[in-house]
């Protein structure tokens, strides 16, 4: 992995918040996946399935400890078959705040359409394992974000995550299997390419295996690999949208 890929993914990948889905909490923001900038004016991809209320989400950096908060994110365009979603946010809102003191524009990760074969390094970064504690009364609740922000290196696995009887043939992989773990959280981050730094899917799901016993019983490993949404899925909605 070359070091300098790695710091523009970081830079350009944020936590997503979205309201606690416990009345109780009064819609306390709650980190509930990742998601990345793919153009410098603001362009943000994610999962669609990690957003709950449109026009409540924040976008937060916690590993930079400045109460870094983007809102006023705009939906765009959501692809429900793919599990995607754009989304806009607008620098001039974001540039107040010391984290962009010194920045024109927001860092993003560039895409790459070209189909990645088998075998070929990438990795992810994401928010996977993030906890909200929230205490207090209806008068005052006061709450507490615990992220976990990770890298996971991985090989592309499979250009398929299953195949079955009925096989619709696309002329390129709509997702990609990694050979890695991912969990909750990671959902809705890129999947990068190592050698170009060039994000390539959306992180979407994970795929669980059942194991047979003996017995006749199965356990259920929660997950073995990874899932991803490729973004060559949408890939003349992206061009059409977001100028070079």
């Amino acid at each position: 992995m070359i070091p300098n890929t790695l710091t523009r993914t970081k830079n350009a990948t944020f936590s997503i918040l979205v309201p606690h889905p416990n009345p109780a909490y009064q819609g306390f923001p709650t980190a509930n996946g990742t998601g990345f900038f793919i153009s410098s004016d603001g362009y943000f991809i994610t999962a669609r399935h990690v957003l709950f209320d449109f026009s409540k989400i924040m976008l937060n950096k916690p590993e930079l400890f400045t109460s870094l908060f983007i809102t006023g994110l705009q939906l765009v365009k959501e692809w429900t078959a793919y599990d995607l979603v754009l989304l806009k946010a607008n620098f001039d809102m974001a540039k107040t705040q010391k984290a962009f003191k010194e920045k024109t524009s927001f860092d993003y990760l560039d895409i790459e359409y070209e189909v990645t074969p088998e075998g070929t390094d990438v990795y992810s970064f994401g928010y996977p394992l993030a906890q909200c504690e929230v205490k207090g009364t209806s008068a005052m609740l006061v709450g507490f974000h615990y992220d976990c922000p990770r890298v996971t290196s991985a090989v592309i696995s499979s250009h398929y995550d299953v195949i079955g009887p009925v096989r619709v043939d696309s002329g390129f992989p709509r997702n990609y299997v990694i050979d890695k773990a991912l969990n909750y959280g990671n959902s809705g981050g890129p999947l990068v390419l190592q050698q170009s730094g060039k994000a390539i899917a959306v992180i979407t799901r994970f795929q669980p295996v059942n194991i047979p016993q003996q017995a006749g019983s199965k356990i259920m490993i929660p997950s073995l690999y990874g899932i991803a949404s490729s973004l060559k899925n949408i890939e003349n909605d992206l061009k059409s949208l977001i100028k070079p």
